[in-house]
C-alpha cells in the first residue's frame, strides 16, 4: 500500500528561462523581396517596447527629441516660412520634424513623404512616415526598370502598416521608391535618412544606444521585480503542505482560492483561516525567510542608471537625475545641457535639417533650414555668469544693493531664464538653494545673486522663496 502510494507521488520542478539579448539580425530570404528588419522582422517593435518599459530610457528618449525639434524650424523670412507651413500637407514641417527626431532617437533613423508637383519641379506636400512601418527592398539581379534603378543609386522600399500580418490583403506591403530628382516619374517618394553606424550600409540603422540595450531589459526585470513583490504580497513568504494527495483539478482550485484571496498588496497582513475535521488534517504552514533578492535589485539600480546614462552619451545633471552629494546649481544644468546638445543634438538636428534643406532649395528658395537650439547658453557664456555671481558675492551684505539693472534683460536670456525655471533641473537647483541656505552651506547673499542673475528672479521675489534667513546668523560648522 505504501509502495503504491509513493508511486502515485509525482513532483514538478519548472524554472524560468532567461532572456537574451542580443544584436538584431538584418537578413535576406529567398521568399521576401525585402531585407528582414531582425530575426523575426520586428526590432522596430523591440525598440518601441523597451522604451515603454523603461522609464529611464523613455525620459531620455523624450529629452532627445525634445532638445533636437520641439521649437521648430527658425523660419525668418516670408519664403521660408510658407515652406514650413506646410500648406498642402496635414502638418507643418514643425510637426513633423519633432515625429522625426523622435524616430531618429528611438530607431536610429527617420523617413517622410515628398510628393511632387503636377509639373514635376517641385515638391507640393510633405507628409510623416513611420520608420517602424518601412523595410528596405533588397538588391535584385534581374533585368527589371527598378533593378536598372537600384544599380544607379536609387533606393526603393516597402510600407506596411503591420508587418505581423503582411500576408492578409489588408497589410499587403506596397512598393515606393526612395527620392530621386531624376526619376521623378512617381508622384510620392521616400525620403529615408539613416544614422551612419558601421556594417548599416547596406541594411538597416542601430539605435545610438543600442551598447546599452541589455542594460535597458535590466532595468525594466528590476521594475517588473518590484511590481511582482506588490502584486504578490511580497509573498512567498510561506509553504502550505496539504495532508493528503489532492487531485490535479482540486490543487488548481486552491491554489486559486488562495490566490485570490491573499496575494496583492491590499491583502497584505491577512490572517489565514483554515478548518479541519480533526488534527491529522491540519495542513502544515511552513514560513519561508526572504532572500536578498530585494537588496541585490537596489544596489544594481544605480549602476543600471550609469550605463543607461553613459549609452546615450549624456550626463545625469542633463536627464534630470540628482546626483548625491551635488547642489545641482543652475550653472551645472545650463552647462551640462549644453554639453548634451554639443555632442549629440547638433547631430541629431544636422540629419534632419540637411534633406529637408534640400528640398527647400529644390523649390526655389535659397539658404539652409536650421532647427532652433533649445539651449540659448554657450559654455562661455556659463563661465562669464558664474564669475559675475562671484563678483557679486564680494561686495555688499544688503539684499536691496541687488537691483533688476544688474541682470542681463536681453530677450535671449530672458526666454532662456523663464525655460530654466520651469525644468526639472531648475526647480530641483531652487530646492538644493533653499536647503543650502538653510543648513548653513550657502550664505543667504549668495543664494539672492544666484536666484536673481541665473533664474531671473526679482531680488524681492528671490528673498521670499529664501525666507527670513537673512536676520538669522549662518551657523558655521
Amino acid at each position: 500500500m505504501d509502495k503504491e502510494k509513493k508511486e502515485s507521488v509525482s513532483i514538478k520542478m519548472v524554472s524560468a528561462t532567461a532572456t537574451a539579448i542580443e544584436s538584431p539580425v538584418f537578413k535576406v530570404t529567398n521568399n521576401k523581396n525585402y531585407i528582414h528588419y531582425g530575426e523575426e522582422n520586428n526590432y522596430p517593435s523591440i525598440l518601441l517596447e523597451m522604451m515603454n518599459q523603461s522609464s529611464l530610457h523613455s525620459a531620455i528618449l523624450k529629452k532627445k527629441a525634445d532638445m533636437t525639434a520641439s521649437q521648430g524650424f527658425e523660419s525668418e523670412d516670408v519664403d521660408k516660412k510658407g515652406f514650413v507651413s506646410n500648406i498642402n500637407g496635414t502638418e507643418t514641417l514643425d510637426q513633423i520634424a519633432y515625429k522625426n527626431a523622435y524616430d531618429l532617437a528611438l530607431y536610429g533613423g527617420y523617413c517622410f513623404l515628398a510628393t511632387w508637383s503636377k509639373d514635376k519641379k517641385t515638391i507640393a506636400r510633405i507628409q510623416y512616415m513611420d520608420w517602424s512601418k518601412v523595410r528596405k527592398v533588397k538588391e535584385l539581379d534581374d533585368e527589371s526598370e527598378m533593378a536598372n534603378r537600384q544599380a544607379e543609386g536609387v533606393e526603393f522600399f516597402m510600407i506596411s502598416s503591420d508587418w505581423t500580418q503582411e500576408r492578409k490583403e489588408k497589410y499587403k506591403p506596397e512598393i515606393i521608391q526612395g527620392f530621386s530628382t531624376e526619376y521623378n516619374d512617381a508622384t510620392t517618394q521616400l525620403v529615408y535618412v539613416p544614422m551612419y553606424s558601421p556594417g548599416s550600409e547596406d541594411t538597416y540603422p542601430l539605435p545610438d544606444y543600442q551598447a546599452c540595450s541589455t542594460w535597458i531589459a535590466v532595468d525594466t526585470e528590476i521594475a517588473s521585480y518590484h511590481l511582482n513583490s506588490c502584486k504578490n504580497g511580497f509573498l512567498p513568504s510561506m509553504m502550505i503542505n496539504l495532508i493528503g494527495v489532492p487531485s490535479d483539478e482540486e490543487t488548481k482550485q486552491f491554489e486559486r482560492k488562495l490566490q485570490e484571496k491573499y496575494s496583492g498588496s491590499s491583502n497584505a497582513s491577512r490572517v489565514i483561516i483554515t478548518v479541519s475535521e480533526d488534527e491529522t488534517q491540519v495542513p502544515i504552514i511552513t514560513p519561508i525567510e526572504p532572500n536578498s533578492s530585494d537588496q541585490r535589485y537596489k544596489d544594481l539600480k544605480d549602476q543600471v542608471k550609469e550605463e543607461i546614462v553613459t549609452g546615450h552619451r549624456a550626463s545625469n545633471v542633463a536627464v534630470g537625475i540628482a546626483v548625491a552629494g551635488k547642489l545641482g546649481g543652475s550653472s551645472e544644468v545650463i552647462e551640462a545641457e549644453a554639453m548634451f546638445q554639443h555632442n549629440v543634438i547638433n547631430g541629431y538636428q544636422n540629419l534632419i535639417e540637411k534633406p529637408y534643406t534640400r528640398i527647400m532649395n529644390l523649390n526655389g528658395i535659397e539658404g539652409d533650414l536650421e532647427l532652433k537650439n533649445s539651449i540659448t547658453f554657450d559654455l562661455d557664456e556659463v563661465e562669464e555668469e558664474e564669475g559675475v555671481v562671484k563678483e557679486l558675492n564680494t561686495t555688499s551684505s544688503e539684499v536691496d544693493d541687488i537691483t533688476t539693472d544688474e541682470v542681463s534683460t536681453d530677450d535671449e536670456t530672458l526666454k532662456a531664464q523663464a525655460g530654466l525655471r520651469g525644468s526639472v533641473g531648475g526647480v530641483t537647483g531652487i530646492l538644493d538653494i533653499q536647503n543650502s541656505v538653510k543648513a548653513g552651506t550657502t550664505d543667504f547673499r549668495s543664494a539672492i545673486t544666484i536666484l536673481v542673475e541665473i533664474y531671473g528672479f526679482t531680488p524681492e521675489v528671490a528673498s521670499a522663496l529664501l525666507g527670513k534667513v537673512e536676520e538669522e546668523p549662518i551657523q558655521q560648522n
